[in-house]
């Protein structure tokens, strides 16, 4: 690349309109507490509430902060912190409607029968008005924001790695814009990816940078970046312009881990905690609590199965099936039987929607996902976790491992009930599906940590409410 750009040049780096998680955790929470707070203010006996009651009655304080914690639970239920949900008002605004009536559903139960107190029934509606309304305008806000100025990225290479993010960019719709590629190779430069052209090494990453007024610079070169390359992005750093590799960018912001541009480095760059005692206690006593609570729970419902499974086909109703654990350790799992007893004949394959082997009560099992309540037996007996990649069955783990790169590596945890693969993907039954589910699991595995298990288990509930498995 030619020589770059020396001087001092000073830049303005734009605000970033976007918010993770965590940050729409806190607001979601500081909407509902407003919201629940002028519920209060404005109800027409906010007079009489303000003085001594002759009936218990939560006091205005109180009931915002309760309701506050409630919203920001019931809104990772129903799935609003994901960043990559469509940027509509009116499937938003559903989802934020539901989360309120739930979060007021709960906040009822919990004032009316634990705290044997009560809130006005006017002030509950107006909080059940006002809450999904703003939550669903403030992200309005922030897509507009976001929107108006987009981040603008430079793609250091125009190969396969550099189409692969443009085509991520494209069908999310978050707030970023390809401005460009540059690229070293003379069949390349000149040429146009869509509508970016292929920009070639005239002019210094640098110089680009200033000219197109670049906000990041994202490397899409496989094998190692030149010495005379990594100067010129160190450069791009001296005028505030971030820089990222394609695995960290998608990342960062997809939520995945692209596996098939990796190298093995990646697993020792990862600084993974696997075994933190903390986090190896909190977890385990998270799992023998739900187990405990599953069993117990979900007992009745599984004698009830097990008649209807036994009134419909002959066999027992408890499936034991071998899978894959921590570390490839085999295991029996245990299941509902949805399946006629002849189902594997022909050998072991992938079970699809419209499997015919699937009985009719099987089919409402998995449904409801009825059929998975036994593995609490399996997380009782620490060789399942609540939380973690779905364990697959030897046989497809063998033939996996050849054809997809890392793919044994999801065995560094133990497997899960529940787990980041399964609420950000849908159910699949093929090489590629597996595929992409791996990329969910490697970044499960690089961050799982107490916050991001109670947030898969939390939008897990709220699959389950839709009835999707």
């Amino acid at each position: 690349m030619a020589a770059f750009v020396t001087g001092s040049v000073h830049r303005k780096v734009p605000a970033q309109w976007t918010l993770g998680a965590s940050g729409w955790f806190g607001v979601d929470a500081l909407i509902a507490f407003l919201a629940m707070y002028a519920a209060y203010l404005l109800s027409p006996y906010a007079n009489v509430l303000a003085g001594p009651l002759r009936v218990p009655h939560v006091s205005q304080l109180s009931a915002s902060m309760l309701f506050a914690a409630i919203v920001a639970v019931t809104s990772q239920i129903f799935g609003l912190h994901n960043p990559l949900l469509p940027r509509h008002f009116w499937p938003m605004f559903i989802r934020s409607l539901g989360s309120a009536l739930l979060a007021i559903g709960i906040l009822s139960i919990l004032v009316f029968a634990a705290l044997y107190s009560r809130i006005g029934r006017f002030i509950l509606t107006q909080a059940a008005l006002y809450t999904p309304l703003t939550m669903a305008l403030a992200r309005v806000l922030v897509w507009k924001q976001s929107n108006q100025r987009k981040q603008r990225l430079l793609l250091l290479g125009a190969g396969r790695t550099g189409h692969l993010v443009r085509s991520l960019i494209r069908q999310s719709g978050m707030p970023f814009e390809v401005v460009a590629f540059v690229d070293h190779k003379p069949e390349l430069i000149g040429q146009s990816v869509g509508n970016n052209a292929v920009l070639g090494g005239q002019q210094s990453l640098k110089e680009h940078c200033l000219t197109l007024q670049i906000d990041e610079v994202v490397t899409c070169v496989g094998g190692k970046i030149s010495d005379d390359a990594m100067r010129e992005l160190m450069e791009c750093l001296s005028l505030g312009v971030r820089v990222r590799d394609f695995a960290n960018f998608v990342e960062r912001n997809f939520f995945q881990v692209p596996v098939e541009t990796i190298r093995g480095e990646w697993f020792l760059q990862a600084d993974l905690e696997l075994t933190h005692p903390f986090y190896v206690a909190v977890k385990r006593g998270i799992d023998v609590a739900a187990a405990l609570i599953g069993l117990v729970l979900g007992g009745p419902v599984v004698l009830l199965a097990a008649v209807v499974i036994k009134l419909e086909s002959h066999g027992p109703f408890i499936y034991l099936q071998t899978r894959t654990g921590l570390h490839d350790k085999p295991f029996k799992m245990w299941k509902l039987r949805s399946m006629r007893m002849d189902a594997e004949q022909h050998g072991p394959k992938w079970a699809s929607g419209a499997d015919d082997r699937i009985t009719r009560t099987g089919k409402i099992l998995r449904k409801t996902r009825l059929d998975e309540v036994p593995q609490f037996w399996n997380i009782l007996r620490g060789e399942m976790s609540l939380v973690g990649p779905r364990p697959e069955r030897p046989e497809f783990v063998e033939r996996l491992a050849r054809e997809i790169p890392f793919y044994s590596q999801r065995h560094l945890v133990k497997p899960g009930l529940t787990g980041w693969a399964q609420i950000n993907y849908p159910y699949g039954a093929s090489t590629e599906d597996a595929l992409n589910k791996l990329k969910y699991d490697l970044y499960y595995i690089k961050h799982s940590s107490p916050g991001l298990d109670l947030q898969i288990i939390l939008r897990t509930i709220g699959a389950l409410m839709k009835g999707s498995r």
